[in-house]
């Protein structure tokens, strides 16, 4: 009898625990694009940062980019990328068990070609 006894108790505690952790995160995915052309922007770094946490991915050939495991929050979501202006979305909230999305569309950076004196 104890040893049912003990064997229930174990499994209530390991099915609380369980339970526990469920529905503790959520997921930001998204895309970068070019904003003349829509065409998508490979190796953008997208940084996810809030008060309770910042994360870091870097996009994928299609420009998609995803996030899972975040804390829910409100985030500010940046891209940045070599020959684009960097680009902030605040305000994205992440709840828990849910997937947030966005789209960031990102201006050419101007360069200086020349200087005159």
């Amino acid at each position: 009898m104890k040893q049912a006894t003990a064997a229930l108790v174990v499994a209530l505690v390991i099915a609380a625990s369980s339970v526990a952790r469920a529905g503790t995160t959520g997921t930001l995915r998204g895309r970068v694009i070019d904003a003349a052309t829509q065409a998508p922007l490979a190796g953008a770094t997208v940084t996810a940062a809030s008060p309770s946490q910042t994360a870091q991915s870097t996009t994928d050939a299609s420009g998609s980019f995803s996030f899972i495991s975040l804390a829910p929050d409100t985030y500010t979501v940046s891209a940045t990328k070599t020959g684009y202006e960097p680009q902030s979305q605040p305000g994205i909230s992440v709840l828990a068990d849910q997937s947030a999305s966005t789209i960031i569309a990102m201006q050419p950076a101007l360069r200086t070609i020349a200087r005159t004196t």
